[in-house]
């Protein structure tokens, strides 16, 4: 099976016993006595300086993403688990589909159930493809796009993180209308009967749902209230 991996020849120095130092204070805040009882008797000090050493290969991105799976295990890994950790081997097409999976959650934004990536160069290929292409074409047609994208992005030595989601703030103009305001709106509808005015086409039936999905509690962009207003005469 097609594989993309990661890894470097090249000298490095080692990696500030600070950082180690703050990994396995992260790792015993998670797993407690397991971390402990797992080095018992190992001198700590040669033990950081190895882990320093062995992990100075590793580019910052890589760090990162094995910082970060430590949430996806129930035990403090050795130094060659977390190295896979940090340096997972990319099946591309377990990768896209994680992707798919993920993606799908990024967009729809959940704070209680956040996307959560295994790489960055999985996000990032993502990125480059895009959702779109992605979900509309499958991975038997982008296959080839596909993994030269995941092979580019788990090449980079300084790969950027996956960025935080946040809740995007609406753009002017885009607020949504509140459903009191619907409400008076639908009211004067009634009392008025009629419309004044028609819509483009001679038929205003999208205008009073637009109005009765607000009136729901159901997200209406408040462009598409105006423009409602306007087809029903509510709006001069």
């Amino acid at each position: 099976m097609q594989q993309v991996t990661t890894s470097s020849t090249s000298p490095h120095q080692p990696l500030p016993i600070t950082w180690v130092e703050s990994l396995f204070k992260r790792m015993s805040f998670a797993y407690g006595a397991r971390f402990a009882d797992m080095w018992a008797g190992v001198n700590a000090t040669e033990m950081k300086e190895y882990w320093a050493e062995r992990l100075g290969g590793l580019s910052r991105s890589e760090l990162a993403t094995g910082y970060r799976m430590l949430e996806t295990r129930d035990r403090p890994p050795t130094l060659p688990e977390f190295i896979k950790l940090c340096r997972p081997n990319l099946d591309p097409e377990l990768a896209f589909h994680e992707a798919l999976e993920q993606g799908v959650k990024r967009e729809r934004f959940n704070p209680s159930d956040p996307d959560v990536w295994s790489h960055p160069a999985i996000y990032w290929a993502w990125v480059k493809v895009g959702a779109f292409a992605m979900t509309h074409q499958g991975y038997e047609v982008l296959r080839p796009r596909w993994v030269e994208a995941l092979r580019q992005y788990a090449e980079e030595p300084n790969l950027a993180p996956v960025p935080v989601k946040r809740q995007e703030l609406p753009a002017p103009g885009k607020a949504r209308l509140h459903p009191d305001r619907a409400r008076k709106l639908l009211s004067q509808l009634k009392v008025r009967g009629m419309p004044q005015r028609a819509g483009i086409s001679g038929q205003t039936e999208w205008a009073h749902a637009i109005l009765q999905k607000q009136e729901r509690g159901e997200s209406v962009y408040i462009a598409s209230i105006e423009m409602a207003e306007q087809a029903l005469g509510l709006r001069t």
